[in-house]
């Protein structure tokens, strides 16, 4: 009887201690009614209200959690002592160590003593003071604050960042953590002093402040430092907003603003400055020069999208001289456009408007596309046959008086045999027609013949590619070959003078095109008259060295060549050039690339690529030779050649080297561009040194060398 009433005594202390620790959290947080406390021992102490807890204590309180070797618990004043191998984890994941605790009965307040922290990004924080008040915001007292993570053998070597502040607030309403009387350390020497300094709390994904700042040396704007600053305006808009300071040039201000929405988004970047410039004659002048670029997008329904993209410059040389953009075009374009889709149906409105970055290119001669609409239905039957109509038409004209209609209306069949025997047939019946009202002025740039227009035209096509893939193996080699045969059936005569050629001027055949049914872009121009594309596909894959695949073949007009006149293809010819390629790959370390056009053997068009993937190190080399005539004697019109150098020297360290060379005329060639740079990366810092060289020798954009260093301490 007395063991049974010494265990029920037992029972009813645990269970009043239970009771006495959910009180508490109940009180201050009803999510906290569930708190507990574990331990080796635990001890209450009724006369004095103190409870004692030793041996691997753990409160529990909500997503709080303290553990120590002990902790006494007054009950009275609501104050847990906590001593040895203190540890507190907080909502937030992050950790505080020290040897001593007082801490409130709900662990949200208390005064912790020369504690360190990992706090939940991996940054570490330590100070000989902190008040801590969850609701309010901590105050610490002589603190040291770093990313960095010590070395496993170096562990009392200092970090490569720190900063050391004498006092610390952490504003909980402003989300912010500030510090007074601030020095940055590198590598444990004093670099920076800074009176007060402050940044996001890192519980939180966006807050306003200043980024990483640049510092550029360039031959043409001198020494410039940009400073951007980023503004969180709501949490799904944000605006950084940056300012250059250049040494030879006035400031330059760029904007980049960033909105998401539920059915859509919206991106607008601008840039304006006061600059010197240089026109076509010649003379110079400064004055007010920038940009805006514009990318909207909004979905109206589920069916339904419209949207912007444009981009417009003050002048012609603004873009290219500043480099605000990687703009590889020769115009900057203007789109507005709507897009729908429904089941089988397809739809495209598009508004377009370009500026020349030509200096001697008018804007007369720039079209005005609006609208340009297609349509498409399309349906794949069971049966394997597919079916598809197209509606095509727009409307352009130009400051010059010239202007196009045009409407276009394809109806395809096509269907995909597999024989049992292995052959493959593909049939593609198609039938077009256009309409087209054209002017041509004196005045004007569009090929074609002068006056005003009105054409109709009819084309039909019958399109059979034939191939038959078969397999072998050569000495534990796999080797696949197929031939391939494609037969186009089609009238001459559908490129009349009367209609005017704006979007089909350029014409290639190459590897990647000599099965296409019609090689020009647009629809201006057809690849009129009967012809028979064929060719050889062949891959051997070898089971240790990779993989070799090849593709040879070229065009045969039988009746009467393709009347345009154009050059350094031989599609002007009964039999068109050569064309093919080489790949060879080996488990993507080693990829060689030969792809060609020849005629009578002789080269034509050569691209040359090699890229070897073997870390630390990666290379790559492209070389490029085009020639305006199959005429061996004249000369090149392209001749480039591409080198680059990756190498990660360590885990931290690495470095890149490129250089374009123009190759004409010249053994060596002229570099056009030349880039290197090294750059260090760790968990707690990015650091790169750039230099690069741009051989321009345009109008308003001289040769130009730059220097440029760019560092960001993570975590900060």
């Amino acid at each position: 009887m007395d063991s049974i009433l010494k265990n029920l005594m037992h029972m009813n202390i645990i269970l009043f201690v239970m009771i006495i620790f959910s009180n508490l959290c109940h009180s201050e947080n009803f999510q906290n009614k569930n708190s507990f406390l574990s331990a080796n021992s635990i001890e209450y102490h009724d006369k004095i209200s103190l409870i004692s807890a030793m041996g691997d204590v753990e409160i529990i309180n909500g997503s709080d959690i303290l553990r120590a070797d002990k902790i006494t618990y007054d009950i009275s004043n609501d104050k847990i002592l906590a001593l040895g191998n203190v540890s507190l984890t907080d909502k937030d994941n992050n950790i505080y160590f020290s040897n001593k605790m007082e801490l409130q009965g709900d662990l949200k307040k208390g005064v912790i003593k020369n504690f360190s922290s990992l706090l939940s990004d991996g940054s570490r924080l330590s100070a000989n003071l902190i008040i801590r008040d969850s609701n309010k915001g901590d105050r610490l007292e002589k603190i040291t604050f770093t990313r960095c993570e010590p070395c496993e053998d170096k562990k009392k070597e200092s970090p490569i960042w720190q900063l050391r502040a004498l006092k610390s607030e952490r504003n909980i309403e402003d989300d912010i953590i500030a510090y007074k009387n601030v020095i940055l350390d590198a590598y444990g020497i004093p670099i920076l002093y800074i009176p007060y300094i402050s940044h996001a709390d890192p519980t939180i994904k966006k807050k306003s402040g200043l980024l990483s700042p640049k510092f550029n040396s360039n031959t043409v704007f001198g020494l410039s430092y940009s400073q951007p600053y980023y503004f969180a305006l709501t949490k799904n808009k944000d605006l950084t907003l940056t300012s250059t300071m250049t040494s030879n040039e006035g400031p330059i201000i760029e904007t980049n603003y960033r909105e998401l929405r539920a059915k859509g988004s919206s991106f607008i970047n601008t840039s304006i400055t006061r600059g010197s410039h240089t026109n076509i004659d010649g003379k110079e002048s400064n004055k007010i020069r920038g940009h805006i670029e514009i990318k909207l997008a909004e979905r109206t329904n589920k069916n339904w999208v419209i949207g912007a993209n444009a981009i417009r410059a003050s002048d012609f040389s603004y873009i290219g001289r500043y480099k605000i953009k990687n703009v590889s075009e020769k115009n900057l374009s203007q789109k507005a456009y709507m897009s729908g889709r429904y089941n089988n149906f397809y739809t495209d409105i598009e508004a377009y408007y370009f500026q020349p970055l030509d200096a001697f290119k008018s804007n007369r001669h720039v079209p005005l596309i609006f609208p340009q609409a297609e349509m498409i239905w399309n349906k794949r039957n069971k049966n394997g046959i597919n079916r598809k109509i197209k509606l095509q038409s727009s409307i352009i004209a130009k400051a010059d008086a010239s202007n196009m209609q045009k409407l276009s209306i394809e109806n395809q069949w096509q269907k995909n045999n597999i024989f049992d025997s292995g052959h493959i047939l593909n049939t593609n019946l198609s039938l077009r027609g256009d309409f087209y009202r054209n002017k041509r002025t004196d005045n004007s740039k569009t090929i074609g013949k002068k006056g005003t227009h009105e054409v109709i035209r009819a084309i039909p096509k019958i399109n059979l590619l034939w191939k038959f893939p078969m397999q072998g193996h050569i000495t534990n080699r796999i080797l696949f070959i197929e031939p391939i045969i494609q037969t186009i059936f089609m009238p001459k005569g559908g490129n009349p003078d009367t209609i005017h050629n704006l979007d089909s001027v350029d014409l290639e055949i190459s590897d990647a095109n000599l099965f296409s049914s019609n090689r020009f872009a647009g629809l201006d121009k057809i690849e009129e008259g009967s012809r028979i594309n064929f060719g050889l596909k062949t891959e051997l894959i070898f089971k240790k060295y990779g993989n070799i695949k090849t593709l040879i073949g070229r065009s045969y007009s039988p009746l009467q060549p393709q009347a345009e006149k154009i050059q350094g293809t031989g599609l002007n010819k009964k039999l068109s050039n050569i064309v093919g390629n080489i790949i060879y790959d080996y488990n993507n370390i080693v990829n060689l690339s030969y792809k060609f056009r020849k005629k009578s053997w002789i080269s034509q068009r050569d691209s040359v690529s090699m890229n070897i993937s073997a870390n630390p190190i990666s290379t790559y080399l492209s070389y490029t030779m085009i020639k305006d005539d199959p005429v061996p004697t004249q000369n090149l019109i392209s001749e480039q050649l591409h080198v680059g150098l990756n190498w990660n020297i360590t885990n931290e360290w690495s470095t890149n080297v490129s250089q374009r060379r123009d190759l004409k005329d010249s053994t060596f060639g002229n570099a056009i561009y030349s880039n290197s740079s090294i750059s260090y990366k760790n968990e707690c810092i990015i650091i790169s040194l750039t230099a690069q060289r741009k051989h321009e020798n345009l109008i308003d954009i001289p040769d130009t060398t730059e220097y440029s260093l760019n560092f960001n301490l993570i975590g900060f």
